[in-house]
């Protein structure tokens, strides 16, 4: 058997029977050099981040209701709940203010044009006293519902994990002008906002 060399091709050259059969085949280039060489330290580092962002869990009233028997006094409601857990804030002097801002002017009478409250008649107080009544890790606020501006209810204290009352008082004013009976109904929002630094 005879090979020969030529431009990476092979030729295998076999006689049989006087008679001549050339094969070609491709052959791959030979590796130039094989050898092992030492890494230099290759470990590396990755860091994990947990952007944690300023959270709170809120529990505010589903609604609170006024049983008003007599216009011409004013009724309060002294079951108003609130509550504010797992407080997360970027510095232990920062603090969780909790504010209220009425969604309209006055609230919607049962007929339309009837004469109904303002915003500005709901008030509510400081939550004095001891036991249920007072806050839990925060001061309150006594303020008066506005359109124009969120008003403060309490302010959480700095690095507490929750703050909390059961029993806040809200107040609707007298209205001697009101003449229909039925549900009179106003739509609140409420704010929590971290402040301080």
């Amino acid at each position: 058997m005879m090979v020969r060399m030529q431009l990476g091709l092979a030729r295998r050259v076999r006689h049989i029977g006087g008679v001549a059969i050339v094969l070609s085949l491709l052959t791959g280039r030979p590796a130039v050099a094989q050898t092992t060489i030492p890494l230099t330290d290759t470990t590396q580092t990755t860091t994990l981040t947990a952007a944690v962002a300023e959270q709170a869990r809120i529990t505010v009233p589903a609604g609170i209701s006024f049983s008003v028997n007599n216009v011409l006094s004013s009724t309060s409601n002294g079951n108003v709940a609130l509550s504010v857990q797992n407080i997360v804030l970027t510095t232990a002097t920062k603090q969780l203010r909790i504010s209220v801002l009425a969604n309209a002017p006055s609230f919607t009478p049962p007929e339309v044009g009837a004469t109904t409250w303002s915003a500005s008649d709901v008030s509510w107080n400081t939550g004095p006293g001891g036991g249920p009544n007072r806050w839990q890790n925060a001061v309150g606020s006594a303020g008066v519902l506005s359109t124009g501006a969120y008003n403060s209810v309490a302010t959480c204290n700095a690095d507490t994990t929750a703050c909390s009352i059961t029993k806040l008082t809200f107040t609707l004013g007298a209205k001697p002008a009101v003449r229909r009976s039925g549900s009179h109904t106003l739509t609140v929002t409420w704010k929590f906002e971290s402040i301080g630094s």
